[in-house]
């Protein structure tokens, strides 16, 4: 289990070669791309904990304890998950393609952002998120009843400075197809939801007070340093929530 911090600000389209060029100047390297497939999934609320558990606890590989641990948080409450995949190197410029089954996929759950205290920045963004990189992702979801409930497609651009990440994210909506589950549109199709960027300045962490703390200290340092650039945004934590009620 770890956390992630992290201040948002909205960018406007037409801004984005500027804002490329600051982030590149101030962590003085070449942006990195990429373009992930995001399926949101969710289940009947009356599902509880992974079924089968006990079937995937018997087959003691690495991602035994994070699947174990993702089983307890969802016997407590029904949640969104995401299954993340890159995709980068598989969309073609004029035609559709379909993402290789044998490719690894990411299993995320977040949690409600906490409460914002009087300790912290109203800026900041603190959640509790475990993410599971397996390339039975797909199976694991399908066999413990979860289906597809919405589809993005989202383009990046990343910069690390000190451990702060800086990511640029675009989002485009891909309808769901049950019958070509892996097919994902050619480059020319995808249209993004609006002529928006959202910027993230963020930082994931083990979940321990020291390194919290550290976390602030370095997001507060890159909000000073980026002040008049960017206008960071105040959100609502509910705007974050994955609960199934």
């Amino acid at each position: 289990m770890h956390h992630e911090i992290f201040l948002t600000a909205v960018v406007k389209d037409a801004d984005i070669p500027v804002a490329m060029a600051v982030l590149g100047g101030m962590t003085e390297m070449r942006e990195q791309r990429q373009f992930t497939r995001v399926r949101y999934l969710q289940r009947d609320a009356a599902v509880k904990g992974l079924p089968t558990i006990k079937e995937i606890q018997k087959e003691k590989v690495p991602t035994t304890a994070q699947y174990t641990e993702l089983h307890q948080i969802l016997l407590k409450q029904s949640y969104l998950l995401q299954e993340r995949v890159n995709i980068t190197d598989d969309l073609r410029p004029a035609e559709s393609a379909e993402v290789p089954a044998e490719k690894p996929r990411l299993l995320r759950w977040s949690d409600l952002p906490d409460p914002a205290t009087t300790r912290t920045s109203a800026f900041t963004t603190q959640r509790r998120m475990l993410e599971i990189s397996d390339r039975r992702v797909e199976k694991v979801l399908a066999d413990n009843k979860f289906t597809t409930k919405d589809e993005t497609i989202e383009l990046s651009y990343q910069w690390w400075l000190n451990g702060v990440e800086y990511a640029l994210v675009s989002i485009f909506r891909v309808p769901v197809d049950p019958e070509a589950p892996n097919k994902i549109p050619a480059l020319p199709d995808l249209k993004p939801f609006a002529p928006i960027w959202m910027l993230y300045v963020r930082v994931q962490i083990e979940s321990n007070h020291e390194r919290m703390q550290q976390a602030y200290v370095q997001l507060q340092q890159a909000q000073k340093d980026l002040v008049g650039l960017f206008e960071f945004k105040v959100f609502d934590r509910r705007v974050h929530d994955t609960r199934i009620m």
